[in-house]
């Protein structure tokens, strides 16, 4: 692994654990209120991200984080289509947020390795 990476890797793993700390903290906070705020919705993604690696990392990391599941991939149908990634969120009433989420997430795991 050379140092960029390393030091990617490093503070991504340390940001994901932020974000898993602070949606446990608001899904926590949502159950003793009477509405919840649940509006469940199932987004497509198209992943920028190309290699298995990262498209498993990427996947896990939405998994990983409370609210929201990875539920599958699309393959592409022609070339130039991006993978699509199928993301479940439970409290989904802003669809555009969700995906500038998932959008932050890609940009962060994958830092300069963006096609």
């Amino acid at each position: 692994m050379k140092g960029n990476t390393i030091v990617n890797t490093v503070g991504y793993g340390l940001w994901l654990f932020g974000q898993v700390y602070v949606g446990a903290w608001d899904i926590l906070k949502r159950t003793v209120r009477r509405d919840m705020g649940y509006c469940p919705i199932v987004v497509e993604y198209p992943l920028r991200v190309r290699s298995p690696r990262l498209i498993a990392a990427l996947s896990t990391s939405i998994t990983m984080t409370p609210g929201t599941m990875s539920i599958g991939l699309r393959a592409p149908d022609a070339d130039g289509v991006p993978t699509v990634l199928l993301v479940h969120a439970v409290f989904g009433a802003d669809p555009d947020e969700v995906i500038a989420g998932l959008r932050d997430m890609e940009n962060r795991l994958a830092k300069g390795q963006l096609q």
